[in-house]
């Protein structure tokens, strides 16, 4: 458990890490907890009417001055310091405080709208997946329908901004996968430069890779042990038993169908069911394949060996690159950057963080969630790193070193599920 001392403010000094009292809202000050860099910033909190803080030892480089030593030198006169409001420094923090402040509430809004469209389409997942294995046309309509508005989103001449979903677990948590597999694939699709045509064939592709696993009995799919080898083979058939599913359909794309057969091939070779290699793979299942390993990795049905997204992107480059295409791998990895979001971060200021969303144009600076506990969760600040030069990201954290407090706050199981939202272009008003 951190230790914290309450001290004066004629103990600080630079190196000392503290906390402030008064609540997000009631400082001008962009963080709650900051490690003092130099002697301006101690005259500022003065200024601002703060008389006392929070000192925490583990994560200060010194020791609060001793009151006995300061008040026993002489005190040179000086004049008084104007009343809090009318300091131009204090006023120049205030303005840029409520300006991220009416940012934060745009940002929540947003991220607000785009969780309810996540919800909104998670809903009517189960019922598309019901028509199809029917082998109902209007199940591939509906499909259609719901890949078209992901695409769109990547295709828009607006920027596509790829957000975290901090959400529980419900009943639809199992289409999680599918969907996540979809948004993930168009998002490296559009990277990709594939055509719009491309673009929908691989989001439905993708959306109904697993499809044929419906065929296959729980217990297997399931299985906490080693599967035997005929169960093996059992599960390597569901590639084809998907590809006869959508056939019934009559209505499903060719090009979205080899998706579904060949998302389990590998660029080595060494894949199933046909143990095709290089581009003799479909470009549209090697899309597939790459974010298919990524959301496995992140979202194992084991927690215990789920890997956090840094952790799941540094694994692929490392481990799989026989098996990948890796030209397609690479700009995956630039996609979604060094920290991919669901990545729990610690920053340069000692802050925790969760990385919500990538910044396209400086992958070291994404937006992230601040745990703070002295801000309710629902009010966690979210935070562009892009605004603030001096913070830098200094590590990514394990999801099993984190504490059950900061997993609560973050919504936070190890795993990531993903969703896209436009946002207006350069130039255009927020």
């Amino acid at each position: 458990m951190t230790t914290e001392m309450r001290i004066k403010l004629e103990q600080l000094q630079p190196g000392m890490f503290i906390r402030l009292n008064e609540g997000w809202f009631g400082h001008p000050f962009l963080f709650n907890r900051f490690k003092i860099k130099n002697p301006a910033q101690i005259d500022s909190l003065k200024k601002s009417g703060i008389t006392e803080v929070y000192y925490i030892p583990e994560k200060s480089d010194c020791l609060p001055l001793p009151l006995e030593d300061r008040q026993g030198k002489p005190k040179t006169p000086r004049a008084p310091a104007p009343p809090p409001q009318d300091d131009p420094v204090i006023q120049l923090l205030w303005r840029i405080k409520k300006e991220r402040i009416e940012i934060l509430k745009e940002k929540r809004e947003n991220l607000r709208k785009c969780t309810d469209h996540y919800n909104s389409t998670i809903k009517d997942i189960p019922d598309i997946m019901g028509k199809m294995v029917a082998g109902s046309k209007e199940g591939v309509t509906s499909a259609k329908t719901l890949v078209s508005s992901i695409a769109e989103k990547f295709l828009s001449d607006t920027d596509s901004i790829m957000h975290l979903m901090t959400i529980k677990e419900t009943e639809e948590s199992i289409y999680y996968h599918s969907l996540n597999v979809s948004v993930l694939a168009l998002m490296l699709g559009a990277k990709a430069k594939l055509t719009p045509t491309e673009m929908h064939d691989l989001g439905l592709g993708a959306l109904f890779h697993d499809l044929g696993k419906t065929r296959i009995d729980n217990k297997v799919l399931k299985k906490p042990t080693p599967l035997t080898k005929a169960e093996q083979s059992l599960i390597h058939l569901h590639p084809r038993y998907g590809v006869e599913i959508v056939a019934k359909t009559n209505a499903f794309p060719s090009n979205a169908a080899l998706v579904i057969m060949q998302h389990h091939e590998q660029y080595d070779g060494n894949g199933y069911p046909n143990l095709l290699k290089g581009e003799k793979i479909s470009k549209l299942a090697r899309i597939t394949s790459i974010v298919n390993t990524y959301d496995n990795l992140c979202n194992n049905a084991d927690p215990q060996k789920a890997m956090n997204p840094y952790q799941a992107l540094s694994h692929m480059y490392t481990k799989c690159q026989n098996a990948l295409d890796l030209e397609l791998l690479l700009l995956f990895i630039r996609c979604l950057g060094i920290y991919p979001p669901g990545t729990a971060v610690l920053l340069s200021n000692g802050v925790l963080a969760l990385v919500m969303s990538v910044n396209p144009k400086n992958p070291l600076k994404p937006s992230v969630m601040l745990y703070d506990p002295d801000v309710p969760k629902s009010e966690a600040v979210i935070f562009d790193m892009e605004d603030e030069p001096e913070v830098t990201i200094e590590r990514n954290i394990r999801a099993d070193k984190l504490t059950p407090e900061v997993c609560s706050y973050f919504n936070y199981t190890g795993g990531a599920n993903y969703f896209v939202e436009n946002i207006k272009g350069p130039g255009k008003n927020r």
